[in-house]
């Protein structure tokens, strides 16, 4: 192998390793967690965090805001329903915003609607996952 050929390989790692670590950068950027202020999944022992309505055709969720926010904030959670435990076939989605300040320990109810009935398991907990914007 000659040098020339060496060295574009070289330059060649280095940009797609660049490349990367911008795309990892920009897609974490946006959306980082203020320190302090986080997003659970609240219910609790014989109370689903999501639970399916068939009457309605909707899961509702309850979420947990807490922590300290720094000044007032937004906190947007985007709840996907699914049709199976793996979260492979999204049903239904929503989202709910919740406007916080100074320390805060608050439910947020996101209720979805859903196109057809969600996976839900021997505990009746809806199968869900969440995502947050702060």
């Amino acid at each position: 192998m000659t040098r020339r050929v060496a060295i574009a390989i070289v330059i060649g790692v280095v940009l797609v390793a660049a490349v990367v670590g911008a795309i990892a950068l920009h897609r974490n950027g946006g959306d980082a967690r203020p320190a302090g202020l986080s997003v659970t999944w609240g219910g609790s022992e014989g109370h689903p965090t999501c639970t399916y309505d068939d009457q309605q055709q909707t899961v509702r969720c309850t979420l947990m805001i807490g922590g300290t926010a720094s000044g007032s904030q937004a906190v947007t959670v985007t709840v996907t329903a699914y049709a199976d435990e793996n979260t492979s076939r999204p049903v239904g989605s929503a989202s709910g915003t919740a406007h916080v300040e100074g320390t805060v320990h608050q439910p947020l109810v996101v209720t979805v609607p859903v196109r057809r009935a969600p996976h839900v398991d021997e505990d009746q907990v809806a199968a869900c996952t969440f995502e947050v914007t702060y």
